[in-house]
């Protein structure tokens, strides 16, 4: 019996200080990420240098705001528009992990374009890389929810349909003395109205939201806070899928010489960049600015 008991005091100390641990990382999630996951993972060792820099920008806006638990801060704003396979859906996962291992009574919630790939890769992503994390057993993950043991309906993130008739399941997501969290993935096709109801869970707490994707339209919301008029309140990256070490390079060689490097195929699924026409639109944006100057324009 005394083996036993000292067993479970020292199971309850390793607990203690794991917490501390994951704790100290609150501020940091690129330290959270680099220790709190049992690397190597699929042969890698972290993050590359793309993860790294998003992660560390993300740190320093959340120690420039200081959040207290009690005084409402600024809400942070991130977005990702980049070409193919730069690791996106797993940089979500590991957002969704550090705000939950490190955020008492957290809530958020993470949609994508669509149900498939909402269900397939970006939710899917959250529950694998939730196995390779330290304190994995903290949490229970299903199809429809990651929470905390014990406190499912208070700390936890969900998945949901960007459908716009799903719209009220982004409303009243709101953690006064903790973070609500707003993960959009393939963020360019999630309609609008769906972001501005998003946008109202921002207005207490340390509210965070982050968009990715690529930029397959030239309108929209997503297209707003990465290249237009929202981009000033928002940091936002334009990342090129030849810049990332998961790319696929030869694949990409391929698509240059087949499509060019100036085509609207490219410049969406390679260097990030929004396409000249919209996927709606019969006159593409660069003739109808062109038409804005009142200079003949000239159909090559």
């Amino acid at each position: 019996m005394p083996g036993k008991t000292r067993s479970v005091s020292e199971a309850r100390d390793l607990q203690r200080e794991l917490h501390e641990m994951v704790g100290s990382f609150a501020t940091d999630p690129l330290g959270f990420v680099k220790w709190c996951y049992r690397w190597p993972v699929k042969n890698e060792s972290g993050p590359d240098a793309i993860q790294t820099k998003f992660l560390e920008q993300l740190g320093e806006q959340v120690r420039s705001r200081r959040f207290n638990g009690i005084d409402t801060v600024m809400p942070i704003r991130m977005a990702i528009s980049s070409g193919h396979g730069i690791g996106k859906s797993v940089l979500g996962a590991w957002l969704v992990h550090w705000v939950l291992s490190t955020r008492v009574r957290c809530r958020g919630t993470v949609t994508a374009n669509t149900n498939d790939q909402l269900e397939k890769k970006t939710w899917a992503a959250v529950r694998e890389w939730h196995s390779y994390l330290i304190n994995a057993d903290w949490f229970e993950s299903n199809a429809n929810i990651m929470f905390r043991k014990n406190y499912r309906t208070s700390w936890f993130v969900a998945p949901a349909s960007c459908a716009e008739e799903n719209s009220e399941a982004f409303a009243g997501q709101h953690a006064k003395d903790s973070t609500s969290l707003y993960l959009f993935d393939e963020a360019s096709a999630v309609p609008d109205k769906i972001w501005n109801v998003a946008y109202g869970g921002l207005t207490d707490g340390e509210p965070m939201f982050v968009a990715l994707g690529n930029p397959t339209r030239n309108t929209g919301e997503f297209h707003r806070v990465c290249f237009g008029s929202g981009r000033e309140r928002w940091t936002s990256m334009v990342i090129d899928s030849r810049e990332s070490k998961f790319s696929n390079k030869a694949l990409i060689e391929e698509w240059a010489t087949d499509y060019g490097e100036d085509s609207d195929f490219f410049k969406v699924r390679v260097r990030g960049l929004p396409p000249n026409a919209d996927e709606h639109q019969y006159i593409d944006e660069g003739r109808v600015r062109q038409a804005q100057t009142n200079v003949p324009y000239v159909i090559q």
